[in-house]
């Protein structure tokens, strides 16, 4: 593969390609970034380099349109911009600019941590660490909203930056979620243009699941006397399940180790259903951070990955873990993940292709076969 740093993100653009698409049109891709700067396009079935694509000075998150599939958006940390591609021609469509010079309490300069469409398409949206949440008309670039969320909501540390972002939620498909440095998660309402809840993904209360330790474990070999407590708050993933299985709960995922399932329908700071930590001896002792969440699209199972180098897959119904996935890179931190299901609305849940963009510069791709998992799982724990 192309890259010579870490391998940041990866996309795959399959959902929206539709069955009369033709020619460049009709590429099922992989869409692959790295620290380095390069994002690189795969084919999707024999994994063959289709295009290597020029933009941003490194690649913090990519992903793709919901109409089509052909277009491809792919944001920068160390230079703040959001660039856009058109992938049956290769160019770039359009660069967004705007976040300002906000350093995040992780010193990330104005730079943009996520990005995505709004579902229907019509908009960009970033999440930077300036703290801002933008909305962007993409054929003009114009920033066309502008959430400052720890201001607006009066909870948050105007000092944090933004860390990631997903959209999709609630029964109008209208909610978007960001984390936080600050260890909150904010729900706004795209077109209405407001915060509808604000998550603490991190619970100061001693004890408190998701609280100072993460169930008194120590981050990357580190106990947390000598540490800085505010680099375990961060929420670091978020996602909302699908209207199949719920449209209003979501998924928090931290660097103190913690996922947590929430209902955002009771009120404005939501409900917690359920908290998912990895077992002690599967993190050897240490907390393992959660990286990223996707949500199985028929069933209430939660994918997740690590900074341990494992994807785990949790149920959001008992917060009990089903299966862990190690294979490859175990240890090494996994930085972005992807994952298409298969078969997903046949009984049991079909497979889950799992594709993880991992520290050591690699790509991995995982089968889970869920209807096995989720048995060996009841078996295991009878």
């Amino acid at each position: 593969h192309p890259h010579t740093d870490s391998v940041s993100s990866v996309a795959f653009n399959s959902a929206y390609v539709p069955p009369e698409a033709k020619g460049k049109s009709a590429q099922h891709l992989v869409a692959v970034g790295s620290y380095d700067g390069s994002l690189a396009l795969y084919d999707a079935g024999t994994g063959q380099l289709v295009q290597l694509l020029d933009g941003p000075t490194d690649v913090e998150f990519v992903d793709f349109h919901p109409k089509g599939g052909t277009v491809v958006l792919a944001g920068s940390i160390s230079d703040g911009t959001v660039w856009m591609y058109h992938t049956p021609t290769m160019k770039c469509l359009q660069v967004f600019v705007g976040h300002e010079g906000g350093d995040g309490q992780g010193g990330g300069g104005g730079g943009v941590s996520a990005g995505t469409f709004t579902p229907d398409g019509k908009f960009a949206l970033s999440a930077g660490m300036d703290g801002t949440l933008r909305i962007w008309a993409p054929r003009t670039g114009v920033c066309r909203h502008t959430f400052r969320l720890a201001a607006e909501s009066g909870a948050g540390d105007a000092r944090a930056g933004l860390t990631c972002l997903q959209v999709d939620g609630g029964a109008d498909g209208q909610l978007a979620v960001a984390g936080s440095e600050d260890g909150l998660a904010y729900i706004v309402h795209l077109t209405g243009k407001k915060i509808a809840a604000t998550l603490r993904h991190y619970d100061e209360t001693p004890g408190a699941a998701g609280g100072s330790g993460g169930g008194g474990m120590d981050v990357d070999g580190e106990g947390q006397d000598g540490g800085d407590e505010e680099l375990l708050r961060s929420v670091e993933a978020v996602g909302f399940a699908s209207k199949a299985v719920n449209p209003n709960w979501v998924a928090t995922g931290g660097v103190n180790g913690t996922l947590k399932v929430w209902d955002v329908t009771h009120g404005g700071h939501g409900q917690c259903r359920q908290v998912c930590r990895p077992p002690a001896d599967e993190a050897g002792g240490h907390v393992a951070g959660v990286t990223r969440i996707k949500w199985h699209p028929t069933l209430p199972l939660v994918l997740a990955t690590y900074t341990d180098g494992a994807t785990r897959l949790w149920d959001a119904r008992d917060g009990s873990l089903v299966t862990t996935l190690t294979g490859g890179h175990a240890g090494v931190m996994i930085n972005g993940m992807a994952a298409e299901f298969v078969g997903a609305d046949a009984p049991g849940g079909g497979t889950a292709v799992v594709v993880t963009a991992v520290d050591d510069g690699g790509v991995r791709v995982f089968e889970i076969n869920i209807a096995s998992a989720v048995e060996a799982a009841a078996q295991a724990r009878q």
